[in-house]
């Protein structure tokens, strides 16, 4: 597996550049990250690396939320061209990451396949995206797949492809893993806080208010998953969002056969952890019956009766079996739902807050592919880099509509 063959130069691994701001002498500046997910503890890690003083609020408990009902694929696969190569440099990211922080990424690559028509477009128009890039898609069929991974039985197949470099992780262990580096070199991680309002003063940040009590910053950072609409409007800008439900299931162990990670018809997605534990998820949540009513009507992180979450872990588990056979007597152990925070138009969000000085925004569906690169680059423009071209289409101005009305003192 050649991981090196992605990266593309545009930063360097370990600590940034040190900006004007970080420089011996200079008072470190304050910033405050709102969510503890992956996105936000890679931020706070890497603000922590250019010198800044960081301070992480997060509304539950880190990792609560999207971040730990992901099923934490590490891909570069969409059909926009540029979005795919954003991908790509935050893989070269993670290998770098990984390397210096440990956090345990596992490279088994993936196989993605369909059995419907309109999906075969969309399969094919992935692999016209990934040909001649360092994702090197293999076209695969129904007896190839089997061929490559006797365990699963894929059934009618219209087409499939191999991708070799792709990766996955444990969410929760990963990010609780940043949290702690940043931690280390001086990062306080305050939960449970809930963001009562954001100080403005002329369109200037000041602070926040929380139920922890009152915060001076100088910077903000919002990447508060499926909340960030509500805080940004906080300081006074509309940035409408989609909350996407979704129910991932861990097992007990079962007989480890597998390091890759599975996509069937971009509904099902399965993979296995080392320890043997099989993951499995509904990518768009269950069908949209009376009995999922009371967990997917609203963002709630817990069911509101087991058996519920048993319904539902049963219903996912007998739907993957057909596809990974293995799974048919598996025991779920961990059933999770959550939210998954989706920009009005799929692609990412990342730049300073128009009409709101100090405050900087990060909300994207694909946090974990993306977590190193959207960290890296964060840390670095509100530490006073410059502002790199490839982040051109993914910029809060896209939104930008009449201001809310700002809390101001």
């Amino acid at each position: 597996m050649r991981r090196r063959s992605f990266v593309g130069g545009m930063m360097t691994a370990g600590v940034l550049a040190g900006p004007a701001l970080a420089a011996a002498g200079k008072v470190r500046p304050k910033v405050g990250v709102i969510g503890g997910g992956i996105i936000g503890a890679s931020i706070a890690a890497h603000l922590v690396d250019a010198g800044a003083d960081v301070i992480v609020f997060e509304k539950n408990t880190p990792a609560s939320g999207a971040t730990q009902a992901s099923l934490a694929w590490i891909n570069p696969s969409t059909v926009n061209t540029h979005y795919r190569d954003l991908r790509l440099e935050s893989m070269a990211a993670w290998v770098k990451l990984d390397q210096r922080l440990r956090l345990g990424v596992i490279w088994g690559g993936s196989i993605s396949w369909t059995d419907k028509p309109d999906k075969e477009i969309n399969l094919n128009k992935r692999i016209a995206a990934l040909r001649n890039t360092a994702a090197e898609p293999t076209v695969l069929d129904a007896r190839q797949i089997a061929e490559m991974c006797p365990y699963i039985a894929p059934g009618e197949t219209r087409v499939g492809f191999y991708l070799p470099n792709d990766g996955h992780i444990d969410p929760v262990d990963v990010t609780q893993r940043l949290l702690s580096y940043a931690k280390m070199k001086g990062a306080q991680v305050i939960f449970p806080c809930a963001i009562e309002s954001v100080t403005m003063v002329n369109g200037q940040l000041k602070g926040l208010k929380t139920s922890k009590g009152d915060f001076a910053l100088d910077q903000l950072v919002v990447a508060a998953g499926t909340d960030t609409s509500a805080v940004l409007a906080m300081a006074g800008f509309t940035m409408g969002m989609n909350s996407v439900p979704g129910l991932n299931v861990h097992t007990k162990p079962i007989p480890h056969v597998t390091k890759m990670v599975y996509d069937f018809s971009s509904a099902l997605e399965f993979k296995q952890m080392p320890n043997g534990e099989a993951v499995v998820i509904y990518v768009g949540g269950p069908p949209k019956l009376p009995v999922h009513e009371p967990v997917f009507s609203k963002a709630v992180t817990a069911y509101p009766s087991q058996e519920l979450a048993d319904a539902h872990a049963k219903s996912l588990l007998s739907k993957a079996a057909v596809y990974w056979p293995g799974l048919a007597n598996a025991v779920p152990d961990k059933i999770r739902v959550g939210f998954r925070p989706v920009p009005l138009d799929g692609l990412p969000v990342i730049g300073a807050v128009p009409g709101a000085k100090g405050v900087y925004v990060v909300a994207t569906h694909s946090g974990v592919t993306l977590a190193p690169i959207l960290g890296q680059f964060a840390a670095a423009e509100i530490m006073g880099g410059a502002r790199p071209d490839i982040l051109a289409p993914y910029r809060p101005e896209r939104f930008a509509h009449a201001p809310a009305k700002a809390v101001e003192g």
